[in-house]
């Protein structure tokens, strides 16, 4: 048997995995470098062992474990599972640590370490070394581009070129479900590579700077059948229109966000939504009136083959204070609804027609009767003698029509754009007052709040408390047991 000629510790040194965050760079030393170890271990206190502790204290025996143990320890660093502030920069300075234990660690570790990559700093550099160590597609191609499954770049500002996310998506686009794009390196040149991505299920360009082509954009998404959630750029539509009628949407789509400078037109426009679409956000859009937001509701009023159950409005400047107010009216079936506080009052949780006399079956679907607090107020009739008749009462509660809210809303979202003064618009009591007293959402069990509405200031705590009690009890009465899904939340 051949011996070996370099240490255990230098070989896992030199290991691919120089783009990743060591613990002296989270201490704030160089970023982005390889960190190399000393050929020699370093020196320690000679102690002396017996016979029995050398033949036992082999570094081959003690650090063995199976290959189901170490899947659990990486099991354990999934980011999802904590809550304080454990986030994927210190999952991947952990993940690079474990890989430099020995080669069945590194074999374990090198999947989980591609396959969301921290990206941020000099470290894309490195990083895009590894993966595209020559620009010839066939020449050093990194089998290691085959476990990045989610590519972020997000926090890239003016690091790495168009031509390079050009190159990354090619070499990925194998394997990549997740891509959100930076804000300068991505333009025109990149939609070829992108257009091969077939497996790619979620697409964010949200933070592209740079105009691009609509009828690009959406040719080339339309070859990603794959494709369930979108993003359109902030900068998409300006100085450009498109008839949304020949926009080809990917079957799969299940979330759409559209933002940027998209006109009347496009808003008045027909559109053919997949029917697998879930929710649909408007956020940033500059030229998005009210008169927009009346021809978009109008059309999803009527289109049949659309069932989305989630809005978002947020950052949108042309807006009126109360223009959403009726957007519960118009989308009645909506089970989530998330909107800036700026374009709304206490009076979107009271929209005009949402209540049906007990005919109206129409608008409810099997077993959602939902009572609004009024109804259980009955005038006792009484007899000649002065005495309440119960089986005239009971007649006369049987033959009363019953009103019934049929609004399906279950989370309300309240969110501050910080471009006007909010204070007081909508407080707590609002919401429990429609509610509880007035029966309006009857389903409503969960409400998020932005910290700037003061809602937990200490005048008002004790509304904020008493709504948060409703909402976990009506939660609770419809079978809700998991108490993340219920009550009042207030986001930092």
């Amino acid at each position: 048997m051949a011996r070996r000629t370099i240490s255990l510790h230098a070989a896992y040194a030199n290991a691919p995995h120089g783009w990743t965050l060591s613990s002296a760079q989270e201490r704030g030393d160089q970023v982005g470098t390889i960190q190399r170890r000393p050929a020699t271990p370093p020196s320690r206190p000679t102690v002396k062992r017996t016979k029995t502790e050398e033949e036992t204290s082999s570094p081959r025996e003690y650090m063995f474990l199976p290959d189901e143990i170490l899947l659990q320890i990486i099991d354990h660093l999934r980011t999802d599972k904590w809550t304080d502030g454990y986030a994927k920069a210190r999952k991947q300075c952990d993940l690079n640590a474990f890989s430099r234990v020995n080669r069945q660690w590194n074999s374990i570790a090198t999947s989980f370490l591609y396959d969301s990559p921290h990206l941020e700093g000099p470290n894309y550099d490195l990083f895009t070394r590894t993966l595209c160590p020559s620009i010839n597609l066939n020449i050093r191609k990194s089998p290691l581009s085959s476990f990045v499954k989610e590519l972020d770049l997000s926090l890239l500002v003016h690091q790495g070129s168009k031509s390079t996310t050009a190159r990354l998506l090619g070499r990925t686009k194998g394997s990549l479900a997740s891509f959100l794009a930076p804000q300068a390196s991505f333009s025109l040149n990149c939609f070829p590579a992108l257009s091969k991505c077939q497996h790619l299920e979620k697409l964010d360009l949200t933070l592209v700077s740079e105009a691009s082509s609509l009828k690009t954009l959406f040719d080339t998404v339309s070859s990603l059948q794959a494709l369930k959630e979108l993003h359109l750029p902030r900068s998409s539509g300006f100085g450009a229109t498109i008839d949304p009628a020949t926009i080809t949407w990917p079957a799969k789509l299940a979330i759409l966000g559209l933002s940027g400078g998209l006109n009347t037109r496009f808003w008045c426009g027909t559109f053919h939504f997949p029917a697998s679409l879930d929710e649909i956000s408007i956020t940033h859009c500059p030229k998005f009136d009210d008169f927009c937001l009346s021809a978009f509701l109008e059309t999803l009023m009527h289109h049949d083959e659309c069932h989305f159950f989630r809005m978002e409005f947020a950052h949108l400047p042309l807006l009126r204070e109360d223009s959403l107010d009726l957007v519960l009216q118009a989308l009645p079936f909506l089970h989530s609804l998330s909107v800036s506080v700026d374009y709304v009052t206490p009076e979107v949780l009271n929209p005009p027609g949402v209540k049906a006399n007990s005919e109206a079956r129409e608008y409810l679907s099997e077993g959602d009767e939902y009572y609004s607090g009024s109804e259980h107020e009955r005038r006792e009739e009484l007899d000649a003698s002065g005495v309440v008749d119960d089986r005239t009462m009971k007649a006369r509660r049987r033959k009363k029509k019953k009103c019934r809210s049929f609004l399906k809303l279950e989370t309300l979202e309240l969110t501050d754009s910080g471009e006007r003064d909010n204070t007081d618009k909508i407080e707590a009591l609002d919401v429990l007052m429609y509610a509880d007293d007035f029966g309006m959402v009857p389903k409503l069990r969960d409400v998020i709040v932005a910290r700037s509405l003061g809602w937990r200031n200490e005048d008002v705590s004790d509304d904020a408390d008493a709504l948060h009690d409703w909402l976990v009890d009506n939660g609770e009465s419809m079978g809700i047991t998991n108490h993340d899904l219920l009550g009042l939340k207030v986001l930092w």
